[in-house]
């Protein structure tokens, strides 16, 4: 008898040390009766859109030929299908203000039509122009007199302003890169 109440007693023990255990392992594990806070992260949702970006490469050859290779790259993920016209414009600017807006000479030289452009596809825009007051490049050590700014620009065809969720980076649809030479004086 003895031995059976000693075996009865040790289940009981052992039955709630396991009760105790199971009941506080439940405690740490419930966040809301735990003293700190459970963090939870959320992650930002990424919204897949269009993104096209400009590209331009400027060659300058002999007797003030400018040789403009330009790319446009849809590099969002989701197709951009937006009536949009790619262009190439070319601005004038002499010495010493190298004001635009105060030589008023800008001339589009070229442009391209587009509809859709697939996620990683990529359309050319190319063009040859000739400096007509062209005398020579300027160098590092000699100071052009003229600057010739080329700029390859992406906008939608009935030139309203973008969307939100049409073209994820619009500020990368423009690039412009500049040529200095010595010109013929005015």
């Amino acid at each position: 008898m003895r031995l059976f109440q000693f075996l009865v007693t040790l289940v009981l023990c052992c039955t709630s040390l396991l009760l105790a255990n199971v009941a506080k392992a439940r405690l740490e594990a419930d966040p809301a009766a735990s003293k700190t806070p459970v963090k939870i992260f959320k992650y930002p949702l990424v919204k897949a859109c269009a993104d096209v970006e400009a590209d331009l490469t400027l060659v300058q050859g002999k007797n003030g030929i400018v040789t403009i290779t330009g790319t446009v790259t849809n590099v969002g993920k989701q197709d951009y299908m937006i009536d949009s016209v790619a262009e190439v414009i070319m601005n004038l600017s002499y010495a010493p203000q190298y004001s635009y807006a105060m030589t008023g000479v800008s001339k589009a030289l070229v442009s391209k039509a587009f509809g859709m452009l697939k996620a990683g596809a990529s359309i050319d825009i190319n063009a040859r122009y000739q400096i007509p007051d062209f005398i020579s490049w300027a160098s590092a050590g000699m100071k052009g007199n003229a600057r010739r700014l080329f700029t390859l620009r992406v906008i939608k065809r009935d030139m309203s302003s973008y969307k939100a969720g049409e073209d994820c980076n619009a500020e990368n649809n423009v690039i412009a890169k500049m040529v200095n030479y010595r010109a013929v004086k005015q």
